[in-house]
């Protein structure tokens, strides 16, 4: 088996908190989609400014390189995957069987959670681009982030199931 979790939703919906506590509970390691952005792409969102499919090309270039250079049989990914281009290219350079795990709560507990955060480059004010942008694949699993980590988790793996 040679499997890929994708946690994917807006910024704010828990990607790296929920990535990382499942990535512990199947022993699998976890890559932070954040950790691989260019130095510019930081600098744009910081600014308040949206990428576009050109600035995510380097992004998803380096989350590749390291899914494909990975031995494990199982990865847990936290990424935005907004748009179909991403997932795409995420499909085309995986090489895996892929698991789209989309991250979802209502409006106003992203926009809360975005604004009590202290230590992120995203801007709250980025949200909306966000939402606007957010296609996720038809096969996604839609979780509701509403409730505590350790619940959103279990329900993850309940709908996974054993990969």
């Amino acid at each position: 088996m040679n499997a890929l979790i994708v946690i994917m939703g807006v910024s704010g919906c828990g990607k790296s908190t929920i990535g990382s506590k499942l990535s512990a509970q199947l022993s699998a390691p976890f890559l932070e989609g954040d950790d691989f952005h260019p130095k510019a792409n930081i600098e744009k969102m910081t600014r308040g400014e949206a990428m576009t499919d050109e600035d995510r090309a380097a992004w998803l270039d380096a989350i590749a390189a390291k899914v494909s250079a990975s031995h494990a049989p199982l990865l847990v990914l936290a990424c935005s995957a907004l748009t179909p281009y991403v997932q795409t290219r995420l499909r085309n350079a995986a090489d895996r069987e892929i698991t789209w795990v989309w991250l979802s709560a209502p409006k106003s507990i992203i926009e809360a959670r975005l604004k009590a955060r202290e230590s992120h480059f995203m801007p709250a004010s980025l949200l909306g681009s966000q939402l606007d942008a957010l296609s996720p694949p038809k096969d996604a699993l839609k979780i509701d982030v509403s409730t505590e980590p350790q619940n959103v988790v279990s329900t993850i793996l309940q709908k996974i199931g054993t990969l």
